[in-house]
């Protein structure tokens, strides 16, 4: 099936057992679509969510640190036909997924907005860096490969740095329900918008969860 620029694949099933939080009228929801979709992110807004995820670390890994936690992206990576090099996934908190991928390339590095965040990271995981991804330590075209799972999306940052042919995974782990969401293709508009050009996506669910891998057209 197909919708313009998106192509969906068959959805597999599956289920989070994380602690559920709050929804759709979660203030993160809020910043979510003003950073992607009208570029506010300020040194007001920048505390405000580190201060959120730092006071949530303590008790991250414990709360989601379960078998299916990154089926979706696992599935995203394998469907999706991502390959690359070098990988940066962005938003890692205590890295319980990214233990996962770091054999799957060459070079991969974990960022946060947290410092608390990659204080509790779970033991496996990669070179940690703790940056605003709005404005990364990365020179132009070097990123094979952007994994943003419930993660804020800085689109102009990430035309910058993507390499060509890179691939961006995007992956909200509860769907729309996600307080970090935008659909697939909200962020396939705010790239576009921002680079100045069309981008292209495959997509799908895993259980409740949903991932777009998404490319330059």
């Amino acid at each position: 099936m197909s919708d313009g620029a998106v192509r969906y694949l068959p959805p597999l099933p599956g289920h989070d057992e994380g602690t559920r939080g709050t929804v759709t009228n979660h203030r993160m929801r809020e910043v979510t679509e003003q950073v992607a979709q009208r570029g506010i992110w300020d040194g007001g807004v920048l505390d405000e969510v580190r201060a959120l995820f730092d006071s949530l670390a303590p008790g991250w890994t414990a709360t989601r640190d379960h078998p299916a936690r990154s089926a979706p992206l696992l599935d995203a990576l394998d469907r999706g036909r991502v390959e690359g090099r070098t990988a940066v996934e962005l938003g890692a908190g205590t890295c319980i997924s990214t233990r996962h991928l770091v054999g799957r390339f060459d070079r991969y590095v974990a960022a946060d907005l947290s410092p608390v965040m990659l204080a509790h990271a779970v033991d496996g995981a990669p070179p940690l860096i703790c940056t605003d991804a709005s404005r990364l330590p990365l020179a132009d075209g070097v990123v094979d490969v952007f994994i943003l799972q419930n993660m804020l999306l800085f689109p102009a940052e990430m035309d910058r740095c993507l390499a060509p042919g890179g691939a961006l995974v995007w992956v909200n782990s509860r769907g729309p329900e996600t307080p970090i969401h935008l659909s697939t293709p909200d962020v396939l508009a705010s790239l576009g918008a921002a680079s100045g050009g069309e981008w292209r996506a495959l997509a799908s669910r895993v259980g409740e969860a949903t991932w777009a891998v998404v490319r330059r057209a």
